[in-house]
Formats: C-alpha cells, structure tokens, sequence
C-alpha cells in the first residue's frame, strides 16, 4: 500500500505539470486531488468552453486522456498553439514537457502521445526516450521550359529519417541518420547539457547540429509551409551546409533567444578523407517578440555568419527554383571560382493575426575570393575579387479550419500546429493555403544572374504530425553561367506526404 501511494503521489505531480491548460484560455486549471478512499483514480476538474458557458470534464475522460473535439485555438506563441517541439530541436529540460499532449501510464512510465510514436519518461520527468523520424515522399511535374530536359516528372524520397533521443536531467542527446539517397547520412548526432545563466535557460551543445540562419533556414524540412524553404534560406549557405560539426551557446528568455554557432565541415563532408583543415563558420541568431496578446503577435529576427573556407575551397551554386524533383531548372551562380572568406547577414519580419501569418525575409552576402591559389584554370580572372548575392522572400497564409499559425516561440520558428479536429476525431483536419514570393540576385565577379519564383501553397493536415502538401510554382530566371544560359521560365506541379514521429 506504501509503495502504491508513492506512485500515486508521483503521477499526481506529474500530471499537474503535464495536463493543465490543454487549449490555453479554454481549460481551466484547477487544485488537483487525491481521492483519499481510491488510490487508483485522480478528480482532476478541467473545463472547456461551449455555448452555453464553461463545461466540467467528466473525471472518466480525464483517467482515460480523452480530449473531446473539437479545440478551441490557443493564443499565438504559446506552448498550447503547437503539438510538439520542432523537428530539428532535441528534448530541452522545462521546455519540452511545456507542450501539452496525452498521456499513458504504464508499469511505472509515462507515455506522452505527442507524434505517431509515444516518448517514454519516468513519473517526475527527469529522464525520457524515444524513437524519432520523418517521411517526406515527394511527386513533381515540370512543364513550359524552353530546355526540354527541364521538364520532367519525377519521384523522389526527399527524407527518410530514423534516429533516437534521449534525456538525463540536464543532459539530452539526439543521434539521427537519413537513408533517403539509399545510403546513410548521419544528420544530427549532438549532446546539449541545459543550465542557467544568470536565472535564463541556456545550452551548451557539441556535436553535428542544424545551423541557425533565418526564419525559414532555422525550420527542420517536416515543418516547412511550402515544399522548399524561401530563397533567401537556400541561397545564402556556408560552405559547410545546413550542419555543422562544432560547439553552440543559446540562451533563452521569455521573449527572445540569443543562438551562437562555431562549426567546421558537417560529419558527412568529403573532406573526413583529406588532410585539410575545415571550413571554419561563426553563425549568430536572435529574435524577438516585441508584442503578443490573444490574438496577434510580431516577431524581429536578425542573423549572420563568417566563414574563414581552406585553401583548396571551391565556390559555386545551383539553387532549385521549382522542386527537389527538378534537379535541371537551377538558379546558377558562378563561375566555380576559389573562395577565400564569405559574410552574410539578414533580417527577419514575422507577423500572426488570428489565424493569418506573414512573413518577410530578407539577406545578403559578400564573397571575397582567394589570391593564393594559384593552380585554378582562369584564376588570373577572379584572384583577388568579389561578389555579391541578395535574396529577398515575402510570404503569408492563413488557416481556412481555424488553427493558430505552427509558431514556436521558444526558439522562433516554425513547428507541428495542433490540429482542432483531427480526422480520427470525425474532423476534416486542418487546411492551410499560403502564397509566396522569392527574388535573388547576383553581381560583380559572380556574373549577373537573377531569379524570381511564385509558389502557391496547400496544406492538409489530417493528424498533428502528418500531412499532404500541394504547391504550384512558376519561376522566371536569367542565368549568365552553367549548362542553361539566357532567360528561361518554367512551372512546376508538386505534392507531398509527409509524416513525423
């Protein structure tokens, strides 16, 4: 009997930090207690709104997890408007267990059903695991190219992740490999120790990590509006790629975070082989919730990045405008030229009314390029000088059922939302259409390319953590380099389907 109200005493604490506030101003917290006469059931009192007022739970649904629906929309940057953390974020000490999902307990662990797959942890939550991944099964159609080989149809396996994370106190760690190409990459395999500075949530991360840069860059692939990111995310890349392997200082407040990154070349690079040093980059992001209330809020971001390339680095670039699936219709910058050092910076402008969002990016970057590499065909051409690359990137949505936008306010970027209805619940899920419009540029030694896209957008969320994606592109570009010289335009139908556990 002891030992059975010990575990009675640890789930009630548990519960009274894991199942309060389901739907922000919806449910009501209430003193929770224990029935002294049944040890095996808890009276936890939750209401929800109706029409005729506020509605008691019946304690049965609560002892079974059960949710009637459909929701009520949560107000915009709380843990309550989203379903789980980000798809590229590990399990962070007081953040992750913010985010209300069902729970189960079983044999003295709890199970929090946030995705298809449950996370395990024991009853005070100072230690979980479980299985991560994602599935992003991608279709293209590309047609209006003046360059036949440009118009395609295709299939491709844009993600097929497997990994898993874990959690000791402040300790977390995630490993994760990709096997989407039909061979493995390692993609994220970092530990973060949480802590506090001066009273604020920071980490100190080691490992191969996804680099901050933007709103739309910072956003894991399974949490994206629209099939791409926005130019501005896959025109001003480091050498090193989206990963880094290195060291990452973040620290949080109630409204902003602070990230900084020192990385070499990603664990997947080819230079693992040679005896050359890496691409060392120094990467920064912050952003800022100046004002928030029930129903709207706005959010400042600012990001940059050095990067110091090795001596034998070469610089060129072939950024899809349509799709993954269309490898051949490429924004071109070059020529292939030895850099020597890169920076880059850009601003971030992010809005939510309701359920309306908006977003604005808008980045530059200056290439300088090598005088000591003397080996390079033509180097007498490009020893010495520069170039440039601009992007800019306005897009806005809105959620036809009624959601609130997926923002995640933590860390200022995108994340699974909170379906209202979802299918299994007799619902129609969530439906989302968003509109944006990509432009970028090049100059001076680069060459004078330039290219602007829009891309039309449908979201169907049916679960929290899966959806169906449709997205109509038509893109103009002008190329001064490659396989695809002159102005050219060109359209693309794509869809996918994407699930995340």
């Amino acid at each position: 009997m002891v030992n059975e109200l010990k575990k009675q005493d640890q789930r009630i604490r548990y519960l009274e930090k894991e199942i309060i506030e389901l739907q922000g101003h919806s449910y009501q917290r209430q003193k929770i207690r224990r029935d002294s006469n049944d040890h095996s059931i808890l009276d936890i009192p939750y209401y929800r709104q109706n029409n005729s007022g506020s509605v008691k739970i019946p304690r049965r649904e609560i002892n079974n997890n059960y949710i009637s629906f459909p929701l009520v929309a949560s107000p915009p940057g709380t843990f309550e408007a989203v379903s789980n953390m980000p798809s590229n974020s590990g399990p962070i000490l007081g953040v992750s267990s913010e985010i209300p999902n069902r729970t189960t307990e079983f044999d003295g662990l709890i199970l929090k059903w946030g995705k298809g797959l449950p996370s395990f942890s024991t009853p005070d939550g100072n230690y979980s695991f479980r299985v991560r991944g994602r599935i992003l099964t991608d279709y293209g159609a590309s047609f209006s190219s003046r360059f036949p080989q440009q118009n395609i149809s295709r299939t491709i396996l844009r993600a097929a992740r497997l990994g898993v994370q874990g959690r000791a106190r402040n300790l977390s760690w995630v490993l994760e490999g990709d096997f989407s190409s039909n061979t493995l990459q390692l993609m994220s395999a970092f530990a973060t120790w949480t802590d506090k500075t001066a009273g604020l949530l920071s980490e100190y991360t080691i490992g191969n990590k996804f680099s901050e840069r933007g709103f739309d860059g910072s956003t894991g692939s399974s949490d994206t509006v629209f099939l791409n990111r926005d130019i501005v995310a896959n025109l001003l890349v480091p050498m090193m790629g989206w990963y880094g392997l290195g060291g990452a200082y973040k620290i949080y407040g109630k409204t902003w975070h602070i990230a900084t990154q020192i990385s070499g070349d990603q664990v997947n690079s080819t230079n693992n082989t040679n005896n050359v040093r890496d691409d060392l980059t120094y990467l920064l992001r912050t952003h800022y919730i100046p004002f928030k209330d029930k129903v709207s809020l706005i959010h400042l971001g600012f990001w940059g990045f050095y990067e110091d390339s090795k001596p034998t680095q070469n610089y060129t670039q072939n950024v899809n405008l349509l799709n993954y699936t269309d490898n051949a219709f490429n924004f071109q910058v070059g020529p292939t030229a030895p850099l020597s050092h890169s920076l880059s910076g850009g601003v971030e402008l992010f809005g939510i009314w309701k359920s309306f969002w908006g977003l604005f990016e808008f980045g530059l970057r200056k290439l300088s390029l090598r005088r000591t590499y003397s080996s390079y065909p033509n180097y007498a051409l490009w020893a010495g000088k520069s170039g440039s690359e601009e992007a800019l990137s306005v897009q806005g949505g809105v959620f036809l059922t009624g959601e609130t936008p997926n923002y995640f306010a933590h860390s200022g970027v995108w994340a699974a939302p909170r379906v209202l209805h979802p299918v299994t619940q007799g619902g129609v899920g969530a439906w989302e259409v968003a509109l944006r419009y990509d432009r970028a540029s090049v100059s001076r030694s680069l060459g004078s390319s330039n290219a602007s896209t829009v891309t039309l957008g449908v979201n169907w969320y049916f679960l929290n953590y899966a959806r169906f994606m449709f997205n109509f592109t038509h893109a103009n570009v002008l190329n001064t380099d490659g396989l695809y010289i002159g102005y050219n335009s060109g359209n693309t139908l794509g869809g996918r389907m994407s699930i995340t556990f």
